[in-house]
């Protein structure tokens, strides 16, 4: 599997985030604003090449899904 280029442009950071999340199988939202509530994932952002720091959390449908498969 070939591993996706990163943007060139700033205005595709959030949606390469969310695809790279997809690729491993994880539905995720990406947001400039930490979490509120920490959950049993990693609270680290991830800074993309234009300085801006992101944070991903799994959607409320990929948690009812890891509760219902026992999984995660």
């Amino acid at each position: 599997m070939s591993v996706e280029p990163g943007p060139t442009d700033h205005g595709q950071c959030r949606e390469f985030l969310r695809r790279r999340a997809a690729a491993h199988g994880l539905d995720v939202t990406v947001s400039t604003a930490p979490p509120i509530v920490i959950g049993p994932y990693p609270p680290e952002g991830y800074e993309c090449p234009h300085g801006t720091t992101y944070w991903l959390e799994p959607t409320g449908e990929q948690i009812a899904e890891w509760v219902r498969t026992g999984t995660r």
